[in-house]
């Protein structure tokens, strides 16, 4: 989801940046009125004694930034500069003190075996029925949920959703945040187009587990190993062609659309 700005609530305001303008303006340090808004905030109970100059910015911040006009008319104003390469400045990166800390792995590796099974030595079979169980139990160790209903994939997505781009306060940060995170419920972004895309590939994955176990069934049963038909392999299959064929909706769009749900 991407900032709300409907109303003058934190996210939307450190996005627009009129605090640290008004900073600036009035000679003071700058992130000091930042500071004072968010103990004004917390100050439930009203206990604070401002003095002249804090109360001068909470006089300004209710006056021309709250209320709702001036709000529109400074979230519009946003709007049309937020773009404005003009507008951007950027500090050098460091790469010896970056502004992030990586997120520890938490991925377990599934078990997995090497196919240890007969190789039809003889001619005699169409399909290694063996064979293809032992597949789509290796692909079962990736799609498996654990005790907590989850596994490889689906962490995944979750850490993916629980992102929250915070890149800076100038516009390349906020085209490059829209792109990421999206700006509205028919535009997830790059994270939701990834979101969707494990979750397609999850259940690709799983249509082609229950579809090899078909086919193995199938031969089983059949009389004649040979005499499975085209037909045959597309019923069993169907189901996991099409999903995998679903793949293909995904990384289709330039940053601003995703190719499919979430």
């Amino acid at each position: 989801m991407g900032i709300d700005f409907s109303y003058a609530n934190p996210e939307a305001v450190d996005a627009v940046g009129v605090l640290p303008k008004y900073d600036e303006e009035h000679g003071f340090e700058s992130g000091w009125a930042r500071s004072v808004i968010e103990r004004w905030r917390n100050d439930y109970d009203g206990d604070i004694d401002w003095d002249d100059d804090e109360q001068a910015l909470l006089d300004w911040y209710r006056d021309d930034v709250i209320e709702t006009d001036k709000w529109d008319a400074i979230v519009e104003q946003h709007n049309e500069n937020v773009t404005d390469e003009d507008n951007v400045t950027v500090d050098p990166y460091d790469e010896d003190n970056p502004p992030y800390d990586m997120p520890e792995n938490t991925f377990e590796h599934p078990e997995d075996t090497e196919y240890s099974g007969g190789n039809n030595p003889n001619q005699e079979l169409a399909v290694s029925t063996e064979a293809l169980r032992h597949v789509a139990n290796q692909i079962g160790a990736i799609v498996g949920l654990d005790d907590n209903g989850s596994n490889l994939i689906l962490q995944a997505r979750t850490q993916l959703s629980q992102i929250q781009m915070r890149p800076g306060g100038f516009a390349k940060a906020e085209v490059l945040r829209q792109k990421i995170e999206g700006v509205s419920s028919n535009d997830a972004g790059l994270r939701g187009d990834a979101m969707g895309l494990l979750l397609a590939s999850h259940e690709a994955l799983l249509a082609v587990k229950d579809g090899l176990l078909k086919i193995a069934d199938s031969y089983d049963n059949a009389e004649e190993f040979n005499e499975m038909t085209t037909t045959q392999l597309g019923d069993n299959m169907g189901n996991a062609w099409g999903k995998i064929d679903g793949l293909a909706d995904y990384g289709q769009g330039s940053g601003t659309t995703t190719g499919g749900n979430q």
